[in-house]
């Protein structure tokens, strides 16, 4: 499904079919459906919407109705959508010749699993996945509807999808929107897929692509393999005999992420329906203390489970990180009633804040990162 201009309706083989535009094509009519640019009950407005699948050209209204429909649907099933991008996202590929291999080849090369050749009558590539790329579509899977969005030809993305998704399970043709689909070829738009946008989250590794949608975006790593054509400074990870790791990735990180947005999403305190929740909102929230690691101290009785407190959920919705060991993850703040000599004394060398809760709810209810100046725990005289 693409957004497309009277003007840019594309050429049909039937000789009869006369796609010469209307005078005025901004006129609209008020009947729901086109077919071949010519409105089905008045055959006289050509309307700028088109549903790839059947040709068809649908109205603003009829396409806010269906998307209306199709999102609550998706509520009910307690899904979002996700949009993800392909090259440098999901895969790398090249096609330059010191990287292409036979097929007897990579029968027996260890990346066998995640490094195929592409072949087109006048082309030849080898694409690379991105490591834990089908773990991270089969766990994103059960949360979200996944369309696939990139600048690459359909035919490309296609054959793409045979080594993503071989069963054909998330990327069904329908959800995949291509360059053809594409009004501007640098540009792309959630306009192409009928959920509304307050569920729809983007994974992208070009920022620039999405400039009429980034509050809807979680920019990703580059994946780099492959050497580049053009960005000679950049090494690449095949340089360095190396790869992403399958639990340290990009894509593994990135998921821990959806998963907690998806929780955010529906959580039980949102007892309305689409209208009471925004992925934009929670998006925005996950910015407040990003890069910061709490470890609280002193707040919790030792037989409960801190991850059910409301300071715990706080600290999540705003997007820090919670370690209780300072060596795996080094942390940046205490939360905490009281401190001791020692732990004073420990802070102090470890270059760690000591705060009062009130600073965590401080930062909740402006949406922004208060200054921890008057919420720092003094030592006792």
């Amino acid at each position: 499904m693409k957004t497309i201009s009277e003007r840019g309706f594309p050429q049909d083989d039937y000789d009869d079919f006369d796609d010469t535009p209307e005078e005025n094509t901004e006129k609209t009519c008020l009947h729901p459906c086109v077919f071949r640019g010519k409105c089905v009950s008045c055959e006289t407005i050509a309307l700028k919407y088109v549903h790839q699948g059947m040709w068809l050209w649908l109205n603003k209204d009829e396409m806010d109705r269906i998307r209306k429909i199709e999102s609550e649907k998706l509520l009910e099933d307690k899904k979002m959508v996700l949009v993800l991008d392909l090259d440098q996202t999901l895969i790398h590929s090249t096609r330059q010749e010191k990287y292409l291999r036979t097929p007897q080849e990579l029968l027996q090369h260890e990346l066998r699993d995640s490094l195929f050749r592409l072949n087109r009558p006048w082309e030849k590539m080898m694409l690379k996945l991105r490591p834990s790329v089908h773990t991270f579509l089969k766990e994103a899977g059960t949360m979200f509807e996944i369309y696939m969005c990139t600048t690459g030809t359909r035919s490309y993305a296609l054959k793409a999808t045979e080594f993503l998704d071989p069963e054909n399970v998330y990327f069904i043709s329908s959800r995949i929107i291509a360059r053809e689909d594409l009004l501007e070829i640098n540009e792309k738009s959630l306009d192409l897929v009928l959920k509304e946008e307050r569920m729809v989250l983007i994974l992208d590794d070009t920022v620039s692509v999405w400039s009429n949608h980034e509050s809807n975006l979680i920019p990703v790593k580059k994946y780099r393999y492959f050497d580049s054509d053009h960005d000679l400074g950049v090494v690449s990870l095949s340089a360095l005999g190396t790869d992403e790791g399958e639990t340290t990735g990009a894509l593994t990180t990135v998921l821990q992420q959806l998963k907690l947005i998806h929780r955010l999403f529906f959580n039980p305190k949102f007892e309305g329906g689409l209208q009471d929740r925004d992925v934009r909102d929670i998006l925005n929230r996950l910015r407040v203390l990003q890069g910061c690691t709490l470890s609280f101290k002193h707040i919790f009785p030792s037989d409960f489970r801190p991850e059910n407190s409301r300071l715990w959920l706080m600290a999540e919705e705003l997007g820090a990180k919670i370690s209780m060991d300072n060596l795996i993850n080094p942390i940046t703040h205490v939360v905490t009633w009281f401190a001791t000599a020692e732990e004073f004394e420990e802070a102090e060398m470890e270059e760690i804040i000591l705060v009062h809760p009130k600073w965590l709810r401080a930062c909740y209810k402006a949406l922004e990162r208060v200054s921890e100046k008057e919420y720092l725990i003094k030592p006792k005289d």
